[in-house]
């Protein structure tokens, strides 16, 4: 997963002239990250929570324990690298209200950021129990799951690749159209 190297949530100042641009922030998909880049994206992630806490004053909107949820940090990532696309992302692809809707957007995802059973500390959501009656589940370890066995992946890896297919091909086909045009020119 190649994404930016923003280690800290401040505004990425602008290269200088002549020096190349970090690359655009890419999706962050914490099951397709191996796990040196899980630890590191989190303590970058971290940071940006508790500049994000502070800032907005939400301390008792956002859980505490919030890195023990991956519900949380889920919707977390999807704020951070929001807000990352907005203020250091690239420019020339934001709206002129990136920045509202942005501020928007973190009050509408507020009420999921909290976990009701952990008000004054961390308590784990029991899982639920299976019965020696559920023989649907026991039927489906018996068949090696594939759901348990499956390598890591990017579930929107297939929708890139078609599209980065489509766009080699319809350059081509520029690129013959120009090519044929130059030579009825001649």
């Amino acid at each position: 997963m190649a994404d930016t190297e923003a280690t800290e949530p401040a505004s990425t100042p602008a290269a200088p002239a002549g020096e190349k641009k970090p690359p655009p922030p890419q999706r962050w998909v914490w099951s397709d990250m191996d796990l040196d880049e899980r630890e590191a994206r989190l303590g970058e992630m971290t940071l940006w929570v508790d500049w994000l806490i502070k800032t907005y004053d939400i301390r008792n909107q956002v859980a505490r324990c919030w890195y023990r949820h991956p519900r949380i940090v889920e919707h977390l990532t999807a704020l951070y690298t929001g807000w990352f696309r907005t203020y250091a992302g690239d420019p020339t692809k934001l709206g002129l209200r990136s920045e509202a809707e942005w501020i928007k957007d973190l009050y509408a995802f507020l009420p999921r950021l909290n976990s009701a059973s952990c008000q004054t500390s961390h308590t784990e959501t029991p899982a639920p129990t299976l019965t020696a009656d559920d023989r649907a589940f026991s039927e489906w370890l018996d068949e090696p799951p594939t759901f348990l066995t499956a390598e890591r992946f990017h579930p929107a890896k297939a929708q890139k690749l078609r599209l980065a297919e489509e766009a080699k091909a319809a350059a081509q086909a520029r690129a013959a159209r120009k090519e044929s045009g130059e030579k009825k020119e001649s």
